[in-house]
């Protein structure tokens, strides 16, 4: 029984959170920090995770969210790129913007450019995308997919960019463990559709995994979108 006083969560509720998409600020604790690829890089999902007590160590996609300066003025995402190119790394504050509420939060803006190699590979694999998807990707969009572009709210005095860029590189063991539990375990699809079965299913599949782990080779941490920076 919940204490007196204590809403209980309806089970539309309850059903309903079950069905969100994933969002980087679901859930969120104080304390945590939370890593993540492009699609969480949103300006809402962000603050909500400051608001709650936690950091974010995002990677930025070419044309969204909105940096702002200490004015308020836009920022040029591709004049920053090009700054980082000619200083070997640009790291300044900014204010991340939702372009429809105008929610804002405080961050850092962390730029790295790739190797020239690396560069050139992540601008071929740009063209490639765009091409599969049916749409002319912009002169701006393919030159920024050669510099890694992070958003950040940790203190720069702790988190210089190194540091930045290897732990945001981390993320691709969880992608890797993901895959592995999808093809060595099983956890590709489902096999019961009754949610408590669902659960059981997925611990006992979880479990496995824990067990095989150590008999796992050792795997390359890095990514092909986390490639070597420049120096």
């Amino acid at each position: 029984m919940p204490r007196s006083g204590t809403p209980r969560a309806s089970g539309s509720a309850t059903a309903r959170r079950r069905r969100e998409a994933e969002r980087l600020s679901r859930g969120v604790r104080a304390g945590e920090l939370r890593i993540a690829d492009r699609a969480h890089a949103k300006a809402t999902d962000l603050a909500t995770v400051v608001k709650a007590g936690a950091d974010f160590l995002v990677r930025a996609p070419s044309s969204y969210p909105r940096l702002l300066d200490g004015d308020g003025h836009l920022l040029d995402r591709l004049a920053l790129c090009r700054e980082a190119g000619d200083k070997g790394v640009l790291d300044r504050s900014v204010r991340i913007q939702d372009g429809k509420s105008k929610i804002e939060v405080a961050a850092r803006v962390v730029i790295l450019p790739l190797p020239p190699e690396a560069a050139a590979k992540a601008r071929r694999a740009a063209r490639r995308l765009a091409a599969k998807a049916r749409y002319k990707p912009s002169d701006a969009g393919i030159e920024m997919a050669g510099y890694l572009v992070l958003l950040t709210s940790l203190a720069a005095d702790d988190w210089p960019p190194e540091r930045l860029a290897s732990t945001y590189r981390l993320r691709w063991q969880i992608e890797l463990a993901f895959k592995r539990m999808k093809s060595l375990i099983g956890l590709e699809s489902l096999r019961a559709k009754d949610a408590d079965l669902a659960r059981l299913w997925i611990n006992i599949a979880l479990l496995a995994a824990l067990l095989a782990e150590d008999d796992l080779p050792a795997l390359d941490p890095e990514a092909p979108d986390s490639l070597p920076l420049a120096a």
